[in-house]
């Protein structure tokens, strides 16, 4: 379920124009809605067939559809409506997005998607520019853009190491806990997540790897792919990659 709305409309109306009118209200109104209401469902007609509109107009929409190509929708509506405004850097929308079971009742669909959504546009970021334009998924909140990007791009890696040596899914697995104790500051162990990092990559490149050569070069591999552009990198927003490859696996 996606749910989402654009950022900041009322400030928008009030302060994107000079000398305002009726008429560029309306005009901008138009607009506005043309998005949502006209190039939204014509997107998912034409490119993701098995998403259901529950509602798209105005500046907010309602979607339904299957867990990783809503993800693929929600990043592709981010960057076209960047477009669509003409890379206006205060004309954003964020969203919130929630995996469940089906036969959920639409009552509930509609809580949890709009819980995901206070939770993207409600950052405590200390800059201003920062606490809107973002996405929730599995509960992690991303910016679109860079942030999306890199989320993207570390799940692209974590699938290529994942088939060039085999990783097994206990491995892969456990990074979710490095993650927690990479995360948890208050933890007197949370140093130690790089340490037990390398030595679980080190105890499976052995394990799994004859050749000296290449246990070299898996063992850089995998860590800079998991432990440096993964971990490190994204902190928590990491498991939004990790999620979606389970998830692909099940």
């Amino acid at each position: 379920t996606l749910k989402g709305d654009v950022d900041n409309l009322g400030a928008i109306f009030q302060q994107g124009m000079q000398a305002p009118t009726f008429a560029k209200m309306a005009a901008l109104s138009r607009q506005m809605n043309a998005f949502f209401a006209v190039y939204l469902p014509a997107l998912c007609a034409s490119e993701f067939e098995n998403t259901y509109t529950v509602f798209a107009g105005g500046d907010d929409f309602f979607l339904i559809g299957p867990w990783l190509s809503t993800q693929r929708l929600a990043a592709r509506m981010a960057q076209s409506f960047k477009n669509y405004v003409a890379h206006n850097p205060v004309i954003t929308f964020s969203a919130g997005m929630v995996m469940t079971k089906p036969g959920l009742p639409m009552h509930t669909l509609a809580t949890q998607a709009e819980t995901a959504l206070d939770a993207a546009k409600n950052s405590s970021d200390p800059v201003a520019a920062n606490r809107k334009n973002a996405v929730v998924v599995f509960g992690e909140r991303v910016r679109w853009g860079k942030e999306w990007d890199s989320v993207t791009s570390a799940q692209e890696q974590l699938e290529n190491v994942r088939q060039a040596y085999d990783l097994s899914t206990s491995y892969v697995y456990s990074l979710l806990h490095l993650i927690d104790l990479a995360s948890d500051v208050n933890n007197p162990e949370h140093g130690m997540w790089r340490s037990r990092f390398a030595y679980r990559t080190r105890r499976y490149v052995v394990d799994k790897i004859k050749e000296p050569e290449r246990r070299v070069i898996a063992q850089r591999e995998i860590s800079v792919a998991l432990g440096h552009q993964g971990i490190e990198s994204l902190g928590t927003r990491y498991r939004i990659a990790l999620f979606n490859h389970f998830y692909r696996q099940r």
